[in-house]
């Protein structure tokens, strides 16, 4: 392998949608979906950097030794659970859909045991024959798998999460525009201001500390109340932050001309801060409660010492991103309110809600073959343009997708002659309803995810993966031991019972019609009866197991 090829195998490694491998895509004998994956390696290839790809995922095991070939062929069984929920370290919602990605998919070929009954290895080795013909017809229902998640995240994103998101957002602003000295709106803002910071900051020097405390009681009730109390005052504290900094401005110029300019600017230095992805939210941005709900994100390492790092992250983060943010959207929105139809409040909410979701929708459906291109190309600056493209467009489908939600909530969402009662049944009842969604993390807002995102690469650029990171969820809480079920709660529980019916009802589909077939194809091979299938694969050792693909466990 020359340097050049040795350069381009570590730019393939660090900037294109790793760890992920085309060789754990799910495969299938004749449309069966089989439990396990046999990947066939030949230990006297010289090129390293193949076998390095994949090292990650192979652990030795016993190998048989061809005396024909003098190779070594050896078989790994490979549970494809951990592929389809893709249960590395990677983004969730890219390797969901990379198979999507990938313009060529290899069939590898599926083994049985030697001791299995004569029926079994009829169908074996019929799948294994037409294994070449069958290739591009096994990536369908893999297709169809991932795609119905993705759309499925991308509908419970933007209709699920968003609004009450929005409906908790605006009980809590307005109950602090009733209640917090509401005749005085300077000091009200700057009271309210000065309670978002000093909150945050509270929280950005605990983070070890509540997560160590967690990690200790996250199985008895007094975790959970934690975890549900600090979302409860982290979204607070992000809600005063917002209202206090966005009341001040109001206080100042309203001209477009000073709107423009405000945004311009702001939106420039994001640019240059790579933090333009910080200005999306839900649905483009959602959060899923996982165990790490204390712990935020550094994007810049300066120092070893814990508290000097989380002052460093709290002052880079709330005193320089965060007034860049909030001006840009109340750049975008004040512009909104002023030339979307500003005579007809119910006509200006209908054109911000369909051109909003209108948005989201297509950047949705086009960011993957998006990516794809992205990925042909391998040029990390056109990379770059086009997701800052993408997010400055998301952008502005997020401010109108949270204006019209607000208006509706003003308009509609209240009980007459108990303005104050509904604020807070507003407050609380969303709270509650994304909390057992598991979707409470969302509550942080614009900004809030304090994601560590840097384009380095092409993945996909929108993070709403709902199901997918609850169903990675549930496997960790099934496998590890430490881990407890009751993070999952009752609507993983009702997803994972959906999800297994439909699996069940697929694969005994898909069984008939291998069934079907092998019996068409049975007459056509010989099969030995010490139990030998043929010469080119009697070498191979072989591993079985009674495992079941898809096997969701519910919460105990």
């Amino acid at each position: 392998m020359t340097s050049a090829d040795d350069e381009d195998a570590i730019d393939d490694h660090h900037q294109f949608l790793t760890p992920s491998s085309d060789l754990l895509s799910p495969k299938t004998d004749n449309g069966v979906i089989s439990p396990h994956i046999t990947l066939t390696i030949n230990n006297n290839d010289n090129d390293s950097a193949d076998t390095e790809d994949i090292s990650y995922v192979i652990q030795p095991l016993p190998t048989t030794l061809t005396s024909s070939t003098m190779t070594t062929t050896t078989t790994l069984n490979t549970p494809q659970l951990h592929t389809y929920l893709n249960l590395s370290a990677a983004s969730s919602e890219s390797s969901l859909v990379q198979p999507l990605l990938k313009e060529k998919h290899e069939t590898l070929p599926i083994y049985t045991s030697p001791n299995n009954s004569e029926d079994e290895r009829t169908a074996s080795s019929s799948s294994s024959t037409t294994s070449s013909t069958s290739s591009n017809t096994s990536l369908i229902p893999n297709c169809r798998s991932y795609m119905t998640l993705y759309f499925t995240d991308m509908l419970i994103s933007a209709f699920f999460i968003t609004p009450f998101v929005n409906i908790h957002w605006r009980g809590a602003w307005d109950l602090l525009d009733i209640h917090l000295l509401p005749d005085y709106p300077r000091t009200s803002a700057l009271i309210s201001l000065g309670i978002g910071y000093f909150m945050l900051y509270m929280i950005y020097l605990t983070q070890g500390c509540l997560q160590r405390f967690y990690e200790k009681h996250r199985h008895n009730i007094l975790g959970q109340i934690m975890t549900r109390l600090y979302t409860l005052l982290l979204a607070l504290a992000y809600i005063n932050q917002w209202r206090g900094l966005w009341n001040l401005l109001d206080l100042t110029s309203n001209e477009w001309y000073h709107l423009v300019g405000e945004t311009g600017i702001c939106i420039i230095f994001l640019l240059l801060m790579k933090s333009i992805y910080n200005l999306n939210s839900a649905p483009f941005l959602i959060g899923v409660d996982t165990e790490s709900y204390f712990l935020l994100d550094s994007k810049y390492t300066v120092t070893t010492n814990n508290f000097l790092q989380h002052t460093f992250d709290f002052f880079y983060y709330e005193f320089v991103e965060a007034p860049l943010l909030i001006i840009t959207w109340r750049g975008l929105y004040n512009l909104s309110d002023s030339y979307i139809c500003p005579e007809n409040r119910q006509l200006s909410m209908i054109v911000s809600f369909a051109s909003g979701y209108l948005l989201y929708f297509l950047l949705a459906l086009i960011q993957i073959p998006v990516v794809r291109c992205l990925i042909k190309q391998r040029h990390h600056f056109l990379h770059s343009i086009v997701s800052n493209l993408f997010h400055l467009i998301a952008f502005i489908s997020v401010v109108q997708i949270w204006r019209s939600l607000w208006i509706i909530c003003e308009q509609y969402l209240n009980i007459t002659g108990y303005h104050n009662t509904t604020l807070w049944l507003c407050y609380g009842v969303a709270f509650v309803v994304l909390t057992c969604g598991l979707a409470a993390c969302s509550l942080n807002g614009p900004g809030g995810s304090k994601d560590s995102y840097i384009d380095e690469g092409p993945i996909l650029l929108f993070k709403f993966d709902y199901f997918s990171t609850l169903l990675k969820q549930q496997h960790t809480d099934n496998t590890i031991p430490s881990q407890t079920s009751s993070q999952s709660g009752l609507i993983l529980w009702i997803v994972t019972r959906v999800l297994r019916r439909k699996e069940i009802k697929r694969r005994n589909t898909l069984l008939s019609q291998s069934r079907r077939s092998s019996m068409r194809q049975s007459s056509h091979l010989k099969v030995t009866k010490d139990g030998s299938l043929s010469s080119d694969i009697s070498s191979t050792e072989t591993i079985i197991t009674a495992e079941r693909l898809y096997r969701f466990e519910p919460p105990v």
